[in-house]
């Protein structure tokens, strides 16, 4: 008599086929304009950051997150034009309903996620290399040869597992929450929102480049590349601009004199305030004061 009891092992995620898997490093300028395919496509930050778009969405991907396009979803990758950004892609079909978890969503890896993608990248690269070194979005992937024995099972295996794990995983943010933010007709990352935010909030102090850095916790060199996505003239001229802006509505106000405005504002001099309102309005304080009908 048997008393065995055999279990047909299910398989939450079956993967049939790879498409592409590569690692690229690239510039900090790179970009190119997108694409999409009817299948699923993974992309991890191993160093840097990059802008990704989905659809008509943009948000930024950072160093040690991961992040999937579903099957024909339009979508690429830009440069932050401040750190050489490196780069693993894989592409696959995969038919499982889990794979909808991963719709929307950017999955920061911990110590082992990120051991086990070192593994599934070490595996698939020993059995496939692209046609095309020099242009992986033609996706062509060839086997090679020589590969180790059982490599395309093994290379199957550790992207199952590996995406079981990322299932589980609970550390994840949405892509909307990455989203980068339309100002004034420009479509600029979140963190340019952030300095600008920074500026208006302080248009009664006097900032410098180190303090906005601070402020968002960005090195000044980087402040400086992400603002110039947004306007050209550097960042400090356009808070002044912000500062003119300010006082103008001051002066229509009428409840302060142009010194004590100045002084408000944290210019040096009311005569350095004079120079900077000439510039940005072609009139001086008192000419503008004048210009307001009462």
């Amino acid at each position: 008599m048997d008393n065995f009891i055999k279990h047909r092992l299910e398989s939450v995620f079956r993967i049939e086929t790879i498409v592409t898997i590569f690692y690229m490093e690239l510039s900090k300028d790179f970009a190119y304009d997108g694409e999409k395919h009817n299948f699923w496509e993974m992309v991890y930050i191993d160093k840097g950051e990059m802008i990704c778009a989905a659809d008509k969405n943009q948000f930024t991907l950072k160093s040690g997150e991961v992040t999937f396009h579903k099957p024909n979803e339009y979508h690429n990758l830009s440069g932050n034009r401040d750190v050489a950004p490196n780069v693993s892609i894989i592409t696959f079909e995969c038919d499982s309903p889990a794979m909808r978890d991963f719709e929307g969503k950017i999955i920061r890896l911990n110590a082992e996620e990120k051991a086990l993608l070192s593994m599934l990248f070490d595996e698939g690269l020993s059995g496939f290399r692209l046609t095309d070194p020099e242009n992986p979005l033609l996706q062509r992937l060839d086997v090679l040869p020589d590969a180790p024995f059982g490599n395309m099972q093994m290379t199957k295996n550790l992207l199952e597992i590996f995406l079981i794990k990322l299932h589980r995983h609970k550390d994840t943010l949405t892509k909307q929450s990455r989203l980068n933010v339309h100002i004034n007709g420009i479509d600029v990352p979140m963190e340019v929102k952030e300095i600008l935010d920074v500026l208006q909030e302080h248009l009664y102090d006097r900032l410098t480049l180190a303090d906005i850095a601070k402020a968002v916790g960005k090195s000044e060199t980087a402040v400086k590349n992400l603002f110039a996505l947004y306007k050209t003239g550097g960042i400090i001229r356009y808070y002044n601009s912000l500062k003119i802006k300010e006082a103008k509505k001051l002066i229509r106000e009428g409840r302060r004199n142009l010194a004590q405005i100045a002084e408000l504002l944290q210019f040096d001099s009311p005569q350095y305030f004079s120079r900077c309102f000439k510039q940005f309005t072609h009139m001086t304080p008192s000419e503008y004061r004048r210009s307001i009908i009462r």
